[in-house]
């Protein structure tokens, strides 16, 4: 190991990389993430390949402070990878820590990895759960946990076959592990990767992947590679920088005007104003009472709250309109109003105007079931699910919608289930009549589809008749 002053860094190498530090710096990188407090490059030397990864804590105030008395996170991954190596776990090979240093705090730390030639779990072609499961055994075994782990943080190279653990931030490395410690480490791998767990794993993995969701979808709100703030029309819009095109800027740039020369008139009324058009829809909230005023001090709007759900109801894999943008509207904190910009969905007829025909198919049916019987097995219940909020595309792909009734509920209560297949069942028989054959079509698709425990889905009982009754 060698240790070297350069440009400020004090530089910890591996002594086969060191003289290559200064080529990889000098190298132009290309830009593979980036956030306001973390930056990653690849750059390319000596027909080699190495990721270069900035920690920005400048970027916070006093952030550079507490390094003075604790490790940055690049220190922590560069101890750990040192760790495993001893231990024989496959991990990319790490080969320079920096840390920039002065008075103040630790104002920048580097971490460099050589490139590895693999793709994650979840793009590779082919992945055999059995290798995988035994390479999570193995780890185990060797008292390593990644806490973090996910099919993104394992890199598979088929020629010659490889499978190596990235982004080591997050693991512990411990003389020898618990049980308990590895069943959830297990359940967590399940929740996205088809290995044979237990039925213990099994249970444990829908409540980890539940809660998972849940507070991965609190990221939209945040400045990283894939949400930023945006001002634009006198408004901080918190934006999907990747979905917006000229139609949607100008959107932004003056909402109400959008609204109230609408291409199409979605829905008029005292608590939202809702149009589409250019390929979008915008759904304003409107102030409905004064006594508002006073709540809205201490709560999220609206429109940001529907930016979350829509976001975490694209990560669990349920369709629905994808979230573009939301901001709001206060005055000396006041909300006086919100606004959400969402995709239009493409040639979006609703299940009540299907029904308005007199008749429903099975695969209509079948389809509606699985959505919702997703929606409870991802822990999220709907207080307003009707025929018209559920929305089918050109695709015939039903999108689930209006989501300011869907609340996480973690493991949906049976009383919260029955009460929202009885408001469903309410809606459809308003148009047509449901016979015993379509019922039990239906609840058998639901029943399929739920993310639930084996114990839960022997126990259908009652809601063949209470969900109507």
């Amino acid at each position: 190991m060698i240790q070297r002053d350069h440009d400020g860094v004090r530089w910890e190498l591996q002594t086969d990389f060191a003289p290559l530090l200064d080529e990889v710096l000098k190298a132009p990188g290309k830009l593979i993430k980036e956030s306001p407090v973390k930056r990653v490059t690849l750059h390319e030397t000596g027909g080699k390949k190495f990721y270069v990864k900035r920690y920005l804590h400048a970027a916070v105030p006093l952030r550079p402070l507490k390094f003075l008395f604790k490790s940055t996170q690049a220190q922590q991954e560069w101890e750990l990878a040192r760790q495993m190596e001893e231990r024989g776990i496959p991990i990319v090979r790490h080969v320079a820590l920096g840390e920039r240093r002065i008075w103040s705090g630790v104002r920048e730390s580097i971490l460099i990895t050589e490139g590895f030639d693999g793709v994650p779990l979840n793009e590779a072609p082919d992945v055999d759960p059995a290798i995988v499961l035994k390479f999570v055994e193995r780890m185990h075994e060797r008292g390593v946990l990644q806490m973090d782990l996910h099919p993104a943080n394992l890199l598979l190279c088929q020629e010659p076959f490889q499978l190596r653990l990235v982004d080591l931030h997050g693991a512990i490395v411990k003389p020898r592990l618990g049980r308990d410690e590895c069943l959830r480490n297990l359940a967590i791998l399940r929740g996205y990767l088809a290995i044979e767990v237990s039925p213990e794993i099994q249970r444990l993995s829908v409540a980890i992947r539940r809660e998972h969701l849940y507070q991965r979808s609190r990221r939209c709100l945040r400045h990283n590679r894939d949400f930023a703030p945006l001002g634009v029309g006198g408004l901080k819009w918190q934006v999907r920088p990747s979905m917006l095109n000229a139609a949607a800027r100008r959107i932004l740039a003056a909402p109400d005007e959008f609204l109230a020369r609408p291409a199409k008139l979605l829905k008029g009324g005292r608590s939202a104003t809702v149009a589409g058009g250019e390929g979008f829809v915008m759904k304003r909230y409107n102030l409905r009472r004064v006594s508002r005023l006073f709540k809205d001090l201490f709560r999220t709007s609206p429109a940001f709250d529907s930016f979350r759900k829509a976001y975490h109801l694209e990560l669990a894999g349920i369709q629905t309109a994808r979230p573009v943008a939301a901001t709001e509207r206060r005055v000396l904190r006041f909300l006086i109003g919100s606004y959400f910009l969402m995709e239009e969905i493409p040639g979006a007829v609703s299940l009540e105007d299907r029904m308005k025909s007199g008749s429903i198919s099975p695969e209509v049916i079948g389809s509606t079931a699985k959505l919702i019987g997703r929606l409870h097995g991802d822990g999220l219940s709907h207080r307003d699910l009707k025929a018209s909020n559920i929305i089918f595309d050109t695709s015939d792909r039903p999108h689930l919608i209006d989501l300011d009734g869907l609340a996480y509920c973690g493991e949906v209560p049976k009383a919260r289930v029955r009460a929202d297949l009885e408001r469903m069942v309410r809606s459809v028989e308003q148009w047509i009549r449901i016979d015993r054959r379509q019922r039990w079509h239906f609840l058998r698709w639901y029943w399929r589809s739920r993310r639930s425990s084996p114990e839960i889905l022997r126990e259908p009982d009652g809601l063949s008749v209470e969900a109507r009754s």
